[in-house]
């Protein structure tokens, strides 16, 4: 492209040189006035029509200003409908007031590397690409209904205002993004609403003083690649996720920081399609808080690649008990632990396995799998993983309730005996056992035979059983008769399971009351 400078290479190209449309943007720059070319409308593919054609080299001349001969006043350029032909090629250059291509057909990529603008308005224009990167814009940057079959970069670029692509069609090509404000600065907001891009949309780094908004906004990667890219994402405010469709490709949000989160949580991909790990956020807005909804979303984006990530676990439950839902963060975290008892024994399933494929027998695969199920299983049903501790007085509840009605029934039968071999082996108790059917009710009543004996209390017997902590001296002077009936003999076995468990559940609640199991 043949650089102009002056007014006076414009002239040496001779007085038919410029077209029409050409001569009636040059007018519209000198009195300060917007040009319309035709009717204003998108101008069709083909050869352009003279009085729509306006060359790229005449555009940049006027873009940047003009000369003294020919002065670009007021707003600067400012033009719809035109045919841009040729290469628009703006690199380390400075334009001078607005640049603003309005509902242009544009031949081929404007290339801006490092330039200065002062506000860049493309909206509903058609062009094979943008590349800005390192850009720097005082205004905004309006690609409001652009139309783009190639790469859209901004990456680096500085904007002191607000980045604005709503219902624009970004169609990168096989081998690049779509769109990719990578590492930019931009101070007022992201706007992608009613944005369609196929190809990858490139964040990741970038700095968004105001909110991101993606109403609306279809996203699809190609190759595999993810569809937006995220990664150390800031946006001072928030990001507003919601009617959004990712067709194919991946959302990569890791170590992305913003301010406040206003989405739809059916909105974003399936699982193994979502990056979560390092995320935070330090508000949930106008969106759901309950722990069944946001554990569903967590689900989704937690593992990448077979790896389990807990820290998106440990945000939610950190921004739900900030915001005053704390019986919600208690059941993220909860679901934290299930979730890393889970991935700790399929990893382990994973080693032990590839060392007995290395013919390294070891008892470990049999024995250790089954212990570590039931540890979680303990952990989760008890105590939520120390996250509901007093669960474990509900258990306690239900093993003494258990407790208290096997011993009514054998009590009731006759199946218990005093737990004294003396008392056992005199005559007063011998005579009693063979001649009545339920002796221990006599040796236990007011009578002469049992006055000094302690009074049976199932209640407290099945306390004594269950509650460690516990001594009412029922089970050191009571015990079931396994000789006498069956419920003796059911008593007696069970008994030593609910003393087991009243054991661990204990201990269980202890710990985690204490705080030792507890991992927030």
């Amino acid at each position: 492209m043949a650089i102009i400078t002056c007014w006076q290479d414009i002239e040496d190209r001779g007085s038919d040189w410029l077209t029409p449309a050409e001569r009636k943007l040059i007018a519209a720059c000198r009195v300060a006035e917007e040009c319309i070319l035709g009717d204003g409308t998108l101008p069709p593919e083909g050869t352009p029509d003279p009085e729509r054609r306006v060359r790229a080299e005449v555009l940049r001349y006027l873009i940047l200003g003009g000369c003294d001969r020919c002065k670009v006043q007021g707003w600067g350029v400012r033009v719809s409908g035109a045919y841009v032909e040729g290469r628009l090629d703006l690199s380390f250059q400075t334009a001078v007031g607005v640049t603003s291509l309005l509902v242009c057909r544009i031949e081929q990529e404007i290339v801006a590397l490092q330039a200065r603008f002062e506000f860049l308005n493309l909206t509903e224009s058609h062009l094979p690409g943008l590349n800005a990167q390192g850009a720097k814009v005082t205004g905004d940057v309006f690609l409001r209904g652009v139309t783009a079959t190639g790469a859209v970069s901004l990456a680096g670029a500085s904007i002191g205002g607000s980045l604005v692509c709503e219902g624009a069609h970004f169609i990168g090509r096989e081998d690049s993004h779509a769109l990719s404000a990578q590492g930019a600065t931009v101070t007022g907001s992201v706007f992608l609403r009613d944005v369609t891009a196929t190809g990858m949309v490139r964040l990741s780094g970038a700095s968004i003083g105001g909110q991101l908004a993606c109403v609306g906004a279809r996203f699809a990667g190609t190759k595999g690649e993810k569809a937006l890219n995220a990664q150390g994402l800031r946006v001072t405010r928030g990001l507003i996720w919601r009617h959004v469709t990712v067709e194919a490709g991946s959302v990569d949000l890791n170590a992305a920081h913003i301010g406040e989160l206003f989405d739809d949580p059916n909105c974003w991909p399936d699982r193994g399609r979502l990056i979560l790990d390092g995320f935070t956020y330090d508000r949930i807005s106008g969106a759901p808080t309950d722990a069944n909804t946001r554990l569903n979303w967590l689900s989704m984006g937690d593992t990448w690649n077979g790896t389990f990530f807990p820290q998106p676990y440990t945000q939610l439950a950190k921004v739900l008990h900030e915001m005053g839902h704390d019986r919600d963060a208690r059941k993220v975290l909860a679901r934290r632990e299930q979730k890393i008892q889970a991935d700790m024994r399929r990893r382990l399933r994973v080693e032990l396995d590839g060392s007995w494929r290395a013919g390294v027998r070891s008892v470990w695969l049999d024995v250790l799998r089954p212990l570590l199920w039931v540890w979680d299983l303990l952990l989760r049903w008890v105590v939520g993983y120390g996250h509901h501790p007093f669960r474990s007085l509900l258990w306690l509840l239900g093993l003494w309730a258990a407790a208290v009605w096997l011993a009514h029934m054998a009590w009731t039968a006759g199946d218990f005996a005093p737990n004294s071999g003396p008392v056992q082996m005199s005559d007063r108790w011998q005579a009693l056992a063979v001649s009545v059917e339920n002796p221990s009710l006599i040796w236990s009543s007011a009578s002469e035979a049992g006055r000094d004996w302690e009074t049976f209390n199932r209640y407290g017997w099945a306390a004594d059983l269950v509650i460690p902590i516990i001594d009412l001296g029922q089970t050191a002077a009571w015990a079931p008769s396994t000789a006498r009936g069956d419920w003796g003999r059911r008593l007696w076995r069970c008994g030593f399971l609910l003393q087991m468990a009243g054991w661990i559940v204990t201990a269980l609640g202890a710990a985690a009351i204490t705080g030792i199991i507890r991992r927030d």
